[in-house]
């Protein structure tokens, strides 16, 4: 067994012991069969089978209504405990010890009742006091204050619209009654519990207070058991040393997009890692692989899964490459191939040979074009012609005009606020321009260093073969600039794709299956066609792959990765727009010494 076969195995062996210490579904399912007991009691008629359940859990036969009220928070309750939740455990806890309570006055009382109910409790209570160590996330500062702004409005409104609707209608009353006594119907209707029938007025009064009191409990526990909101992407400081990082030798292919405006970074304890992600729907989703020293990956990794854990969100990673996958493998995470990063090697790329005869050809047709080509540092761009490329970069984008992207793409397209952007443009014959493609360098120095691709749009006005032209163009710079490599696009399903153009015959039910599924949906995200124009330029494959922690996320992964990458409007950060230069109080990051633009004229 090698080396890194015992590393898997003690990984394995080390998270599924941590995932057992860990363990809280026990506890979870126990409070959710009590808050099911409750439901079929209230639901069903209160059928004499579910009575002693009922009894077990409530000390007492309830109405329906105070039955459908307990059933709701303990289901939330057991929905927080599930989730390893320290407030859903202190409530649930409070929650025993109050029955017990209830139950030992019961037993003291000058009519004692048998107090058969405290030997489970008893149980249940020794239990959850047990297994405290397992709740990890603490209640949120945000959600508590935010909770209690919605207890505060929610009780005021139910207190003066409930007890104006019954001053109003007080001549239903059977005897007279004052304010106070409206004000006491008031919080007991609001408990599910009106007691006698002292109100012989619409019944739906009574029904509607209780309803949005039961309502307004079940919505304020779970506010308080919600996972922390979202963070603020980060500041400037904290940027100023991200951008540091992706300058690293260590530093992969992926890393110049984590200076994405909408991202949040996690440092390794020593500072000289970190992970970048941003948080939706819960998930908090890292892109790429750490940045900086790879040393200090681990302690990125580390960093970045505590925060996800104290916080209550669930990880995710999009994209990792083939040198990070360990590391998340080590925290037990789950990994899905979703493609290949497009890598191609500058220093061994030539358009020579029968297999490059496509590339040659478009090259060739926007020559006669008379297309002329130039890389230029960004923040070296005129405003005319940055103006002009911003608003190619609008209309290739579509009509909702929302910046994609999240595992590579970067946003602020033109504006001067990425000092490290190279922008390679094709200039018409008349000198405007019809194309361009945007890059950033990544590990600045040694064998990793690269330059990744953001976006290639362009006009209706550019003839075919543009996109051909602007990458050849850009190898040629990336060659004579010292980078050996230049990563193009991702092409999803890439094995899937080249095992169906070779050897179709080999493929399975489900994989057809998968190709068809692909070919219908290419006229939106163009998987197929995107893999093709790729594979024209004879490059190498690096593997990328998703990671989630448990099969169960993958349906909200689903959600949270879409909505990142596509802008989909559910993802609301997106809606706003990144600083840019006119901004108030902005100021470029230094960035290297100026590159000089680098011509390209075909003859």
């Amino acid at each position: 067994m090698n080396v890194m076969s015992v590393r898997r195995a003690e990984a394995s062996r080390r998270a599924g012991g941590d995932r057992h210490e860990r363990t809280v579904w026990p506890f979870a399912a126990l409070v959710a069969a009590a808050g099911l007991v409750m439901l079929g009691y209230a639901l069903l008629a209160q059928p004499g089978w579910l009575t002693g359940l009922t009894l077990t859990v409530c000390g007492t036969n309830p109405t329906a209504p105070h039955a459908v009220l307990l059933a709701g928070v303990l289901l939330m309750l057991a929905w927080g405990m599930a989730r390893g939740r320290q407030t859903a455990w202190a409530l649930a806890l409070c929650l025993l010890a109050w029955s017990a309570a209830a139950e030992l006055e019961a037993a003291l009382a000058p009519s004692p009742a048998a107090p058969w109910r405290l030997a489970p409790l008893g149980f249940a209570i020794i239990g959850l006091w047990h297994g405290r160590s397992r709740f990890r996330v603490p209640l949120n500062a945000t959600r508590l204050k935010q909770a209690a702004e919605i207890s505060a409005f929610s009780v005021t409104a139910i207190l003066v619209v409930g007890g104006g609707g019954l001053f109003m209608e007080r001549s239903h009353f059977e005897t007279p009654v004052s304010a106070p006594d409206i004000g006491r119907t008031v919080v007991s209707m609001a408990a599910a519990n009106p007691g006698p029938a002292a109100f012989d007025g619409p019944a739906w009064q009574i029904n509607g207070i209780a309803l949005l009191s039961g309502g307004l409990v079940i919505v304020v526990t779970g506010w308080l058991l919600a996972s922390a909101p979202a963070p603020r992407p980060a500041g400037r400081a904290q940027r100023a040393i991200v951008r540091a990082m992706v300058s690293h030798p260590d530093s992969e292919t992926l890393a110049p997009f984590a200076m994405r405006y909408d991202k949040s970074y996690v440092f390794s304890a020593d500072g000289r890692a970190a992970v970048s992600y941003r948080v939706l729907a819960g998930m908090a989703v890292a892109g790429g692989d750490p940045v900086g020293a790879r040393e200090s990956w681990p302690g990125a990794v580390e960093e970045y899964c505590t925060l996800v854990e104290r916080s209550g969100w669930r990880p995710a990673v999009l994209g990792a490459g083939p040198d990070a996958r360990l590391l998340w493998e080590e925290r037990g995470m789950r990994s899905i191939g979703i493609g290949d990063e497009v890598i191609v090697d500058t220093g061994a790329f030539t358009l020579h040979g029968r297999s490059m005869r496509n590339v040659r050809q478009a090259v060739h047709r926007t020559e006669r074009a008379g297309l002329v080509t130039e890389v230029i540092p960004e923040r070296q761009l005129d405003p005319g012609l940055a103006g002009q490329l911003r608003r190619i970069h609008r209309e290739w984008l579509g009509a909702a005009g929302r910046e994609h992207g999240f595992a590579m793409n970067l946003d602020a397209m033109a504006r001067g606020v990425h000092p490290d952007a190279l922008v390679a443009v094709a200039m018409a014959p008349e000198g405007y321009a019809v194309a361009f493609q945007r890059y950033f360098p990544a590990a600045h120095a040694g064998r990793n260093a690269a330059l990744s691709l953001d976006v290639m749009p362009r006009t209706p006005l550019s003839p075919n073969g543009v996109n051909e032209r602007l990458i050849v163009d850009m190898i040629d710079y990336a060659r004579s600039h010292g980078y050996p490599r230049i990563s193009l696009n991702f092409a999803a399903f890439r094995p899937l794709l080249a095992r169906a153009r070779s050897s179709p015959e080999s493929l399975t039910g489900a994989e057809r299956a998968t190709i068809r599924a692909i070919g219908l949906l290419d006229p939106l995200i163009q998987v197929d066609s995107l893999y093709r124009f790729n594979d024209k330029f004879q490059p190498g494959w690096n593997p990328r792959a998703v990671y989630i922690g448990s099969w169960f996320d993958l349906p909200r992964f689903a959600v949270a990765a879409f909505g990142l990458e596509f802008a989909l409007p559910y993802d609301r950060r997106r809606t706003g727009r990144a600083v840019t230069a006119g901004d108030p109080g902005f100021e470029p990051l230094k960035g290297p010494a100026p590159v000089e633009a680098h011509r390209a004229v075909r003859h």
